[in-house]
């Protein structure tokens, strides 16, 4: 009797441990395979635009996202193994990456770094200016070579300069907007401008600049020329070493023509535009 209750119990137990593993074993089978990953802009570090990732015969698109920044994908229902994830999107240098996936979750340890190549279709840029205080607001517009604004492009590492003169008509200091006739008056600043990337999923264009105050030299005159220098590298012809080595140059530059002549020996591996605002205020009223 006591060794029919052992045997039992042992049959119990070992039925109990296959029991339990064939339990582990259906958990672990049933578990999805998933991939999470992001992407960012790798000059902005921000969202990029009609993103497409495929993965395993899936696909992810996205467009907007947040305004905190880069937002998490996740591929579900995938196979173990080691595929390759593609990243693309319009504008920017593809990506592929080889992932090694094993059952259940697998998360990318860093966002994959997207770059920007052009701001498609660009023909030249127009800048508008609101004052904030006495500081004055730039923003930049790409315009395209249909005529219309380049929207949602790629943050490409622009070169931003600027000149600030005294609006004049005939030797004087204008009081009121003018048309033909105005001229530059004295130089008030010159030099470069630093910008930054607005990338609230609102926002249309997305380059900013502001000129402080302080960097202005005070004058009584009622309206500036505001002259603006925006170089656009092709990131890969030029380094960022390269270009900051001849923009350096470039702001040290008093002439205009010494300005063209160093730029035009870069063609080809930068463009650059020129735009002037006329009849922006000194001041608020």
């Amino acid at each position: 009797m006591k060794r029919a209750t052992a045997n039992a119990l042992i049959i119990g137990g070992v039925a109990a441990i296959i029991a339990t593993v064939a339990i582990l074993f259906a958990v672990i089978l049933g578990r999805q395979t998933t991939l999470t990953f992001s992407a960012q802009d790798v000059v902005s570090g921000q969202w990029v635009w009609d993103l497409t990732a495929r993965l395993q015969g899936r696909e992810i698109r996205s467009f907007f996202q947040s305004d905190a920044g880069p937002i998490l994908f996740r591929f579900t229902h995938l196979a173990p193994g080691t595929p390759v994830l593609s990243i693309s999107a319009p504008a920017y240098e593809a990506v592929e990456i080889p992932v090694t996936l094993r059952r259940g979750d697998n998360r990318l340890p860093a966002p994959v770094e997207m770059r920007g190549l052009e701001i498609p279709r660009l023909d030249h840029f127009v800048v508008f200016e609101t004052l904030d205080g006495t500081d004055l607001v730039c923003q930049l517009r790409p315009v395209g070579t249909d005529g219309k604004a380049v929207l949602n492009h790629p943050c490409i590492d622009i070169r931003l300069g600027g000149r600030v003169s005294v609006e004049v008509k005939s030797g004087v200091p204008v009081r009121e907007e003018t048309g033909k006739g105005a001229a530059r008056g004295e130089e008030l600043f010159r030099g470069k401008l630093d910008w930054q990337w607005d990338h609230a999923p609102e926002t249309v264009f997305r380059y900013v600049a502001r000129i402080p105050a302080s960097r202005i030299k005070d004058d009584p005159s009622l309206y500036r020329v505001i002259d603006y220098l925006v170089v656009v590298p092709d990131p890969r012809k030029i380094t960022k070493a390269e270009l900051d080595s001849l923009m350096g140059r470039v702001w040290t530059e008093a002439d205009p023509d010494g300005i063209a002549r160093a730029l035009d020996a870069e063609k080809g591996r930068l463009r650059y535009f020129v735009d002037t605002s006329w009849n922006v205020k000194a001041r608020q009223e």
